[in-house]
């Protein structure tokens, strides 16, 4: 959908006649270490006049996107505020439009980052952060109800034929086990010893 467009007049009334947006603009600063300039202020403005999302959620998406920024590129650093609009949309669509739905995505979000590094370990990447891309392929496989145990085997598979760790042949194999309905370790053994099984037919 087409996103509205907030000009300086507009941002001026809500700062004054808007006070939980007032409220937010200095909340939003001191999480990000900087002031806010106008494109900041626009983007901030449609998250919480456009999109709809209240101000506690912002300010806890925020404070998401700023953990996750350190913990992926050091302390210190600071999500831009395209970055925190472009997880705001993501928040909307899974309709985080209040602060249990919000603190409830949070806490699966902590879990699932203690469980990364198993899944690196599984991948044989040792105890590293994951870089972007890789942790997009490790929530996906996660969304589908693979454990590290079972992305294990598919590394074994992917490393068994293609001879090192390739992300989308390894993603291909997950994608077929999970149309199988396979995802734990042992359904996965089971399924394989049963294909390996040879088939009976023909008159003896």
């Amino acid at each position: 959908d087409e996103r509205a467009v907030y000009t300086a007049a507009d941002l001026a009334e809500m700062l004054q006649g808007d006070g939980e947006f007032k409220m937010l603009v200095p909340q939003v600063e001191e999480k990000l270490g900087k002031k806010l300039k106008t494109a900041d202020l626009q983007i901030l403005a449609g998250l919480y006049d456009d999109l709809g999302l209240p101000a506690d959620v912002i300010y806890l998406l925020v404070s998401h996107c700023v953990t996750r920024a350190e913990r992926r590129y050091g302390p210190g650093r600071r999500p831009t505020m395209r970055q925190v609009e472009k997880e705001g949309y993501y928040w909307a669509r899974l309709g985080l439009f209040d602060q249990d739905s919000a603190a409830a995505y949070l806490k699966t979000c902590a879990q699932r980052d203690e469980q990364m590094g198993a899944y690196m370990q599984a991948l044989g990447l040792g105890n590293r952060r994951p870089v972007e891309s890789e942790e997009r392929y490790i929530r996906s496989w996660m969304d589908m109800g693979f454990d590290a145990e079972a992305v294990a085997l598919a590394y074994d598979k992917t490393v068994f034929y293609k001879k090192e760790l390739n992300w989308r042949y390894l993603n291909g194999i997950l994608r077929r086990w999970d149309e199988q309905g396979w995802h734990s370790a042992e359904a996965i053994r089971r399924g394989d010893e049963k294909k390996a099984e040879p088939k009976s037919g023909g008159k003896s």
